[in-house]
């Protein structure tokens, strides 16, 4: 088992957790605590340093979960973007010269 799979069966151990289960009515009225409820009041707050780890934890996690572009996407794209860059540029300074000239004309 490759390390990327241990890293996605640990997240998604950790994201199975019952944090999220919603309080019902019932549960306001009876005063009983949600087994989530209870859990949260067990376990401390993290230290800053421990929170920090859980942070970059989720990062590299998130970031395993990116498609990187190939070689070939890449350079496509960014023919791409310089083709329109140079068309936008080209049409944009056709306007303003043109602009410029019309109101040097009504100027005289």
């Amino acid at each position: 088992m490759t390390k990327k799979k241990v890293r996605k069966l640990k997240t998604s151990k950790q994201g199975s957790s019952s944090k999220g289960q919603p309080i019902t009515a019932a549960t306001v009225e009876t005063g009983t605590k949600t087994p989530a409820a209870t859990h949260e009041k067990a376990v401390a707050p993290l230290s800053r340093l421990q929170a920090i780890k859980q942070y970059l934890r989720e990062v590299r996690a998130e970031f395993d979960k990116i498609t990187w572009p190939n070689r070939k996407e890449t350079v496509s794209m960014t023919i791409a973007v310089l083709a329109i860059s140079v068309f936008f540029s080209a049409y944009l300074g056709l306007v303003d010269m043109s602009l410029s000239k019309l109101v040097g004309l009504i100027m005289q």
